[in-house]
């Protein structure tokens, strides 16, 4: 395939895969995700750090059923390099909790973030199963830019 076929292939692989998704990019998406916990006060990493949140609670979201949601989440907070504490006891604490209670430890907290992010996804694109693979957010003259990799899941009867 040439260079300007597979240019246009995966221009038209673009245009289906936004309309099926009812034409929103899925930067947009978590852009959106994030949104009521993104403050004009938040330097650029918290930003950051706060996308990272979103897309891995969109991925998170993903998983079907509360006990490999639960897993995953543990796995996610663990591997953030900001967590130096093992979350299993927290997340069981959590998952029994309401969120966002009164004098929360850090990592709790954390956890409600995360959970309040998948919930939005739950709500916002429930029928959205894209999977991140990778993403970047840099700062750019205009302010910030967050560009997602994802993988699209195959069609299944097809």
């Amino acid at each position: 395939m040439s260079k300007a076929n597979r240019k246009k292939h995966l221009q038209r692989l673009q245009k289906a895969t936004l309309q099926k998704y009812d034409q929103v990019k899925l930067a947009d998406a978590i852009t959106h995700l994030c949104k009521p916990f993104a403050s004009d006060r938040l330097d650029f990493d918290s930003h950051y750090n706060l996308m990272a949140l979103g897309v891995a609670a969109w991925n998170i979201a993903l998983s079907a059923n509360l006990e490999d949601r639960k897993v995953n989440l543990v796995s996610v907070l663990a591997a953030l390099p900001e967590f130096g504490q093992p979350f299993e006891p927290d997340t069981n604490v959590f998952f029994d909790i309401q969120p966002l209670m009164q004098g929360s430890s850090e990592s709790i907290m954390k956890c409600c973030l995360v959970a309040e992010l998948m919930k939005r996804k739950d709500e916002l694109y429930p029928n959205d199963e894209r999977h991140i693979v990778d993403f970047t957010f840099a700062p750019t003259p205009k302010g910030s830019q967050l560009q997602i990799k994802s993988l699209i899941p195959k069609r299944s009867g097809g």
